[in-house]
């Protein structure tokens, strides 16, 4: 094979992988805008569940590592304070996300909100476990002063 050959398959392999890497990154980016998404529809749907005192449909449709970190009677008593303290949600704002893959077990997506509820303040952070087009609870936190205070 004359070095001619060899340049032009050479320049036909590297143009092979350079469009495959660049098909990956517009799939991932896919992924990943939609993998946010389902958070974000999946915080709208816990604070429904808050306020509606649906506390143990939350804990059941969490995550199985979520549910080994956490007795259902103890994150029910969370919810409930959040709740008779706080108020109903009245208002969120997305202050952050963040997106990771693991391989063969999905992605976590967390989201950071600012919120504020009929009688208080507070940042809530989710984390979500992304797998076969579902979201789970996987971590839930808020810090609010007026949580503690009243």
């Amino acid at each position: 094979m004359n070095l001619k050959t060899q340049c032009a398959r050479l320049k036909k392999t590297a143009t092979f992988i350079a469009l495959l890497f660049a098909g990956c990154a517009l799939v991932s980016c896919g992924s990943s805008s939609k993998n946010v998404q389902l958070a974000q529809d999946s915080v709208g749907l816990f604070h429904s569940q808050l306020d509606t005192e649906q506390y143990g449909s939350i804990y059941a449709s969490a995550d199985e590592k979520f549910r080994s970190a956490s007795t259902e009677a103890d994150f029910v008593r969370l919810l409930q304070a959040i709740h008779s303290k706080l108020g109903t949600v009245r208002e969120s704002k997305l202050r952050n996300t963040g997106l990771a893959w693991f391989a063969g077990q999905g992605a976590t997506v967390t989201v950071v909100y600012e919120i504020k509820f009929s009688d208080g303040t507070g940042t809530e952070k989710f984390v979500w476990h992304i797998k076969d087009n579902q979201a789970t609870l996987y971590s839930y936190n808020i810090n609010s002063n007026d949580l503690i205070a009243k």
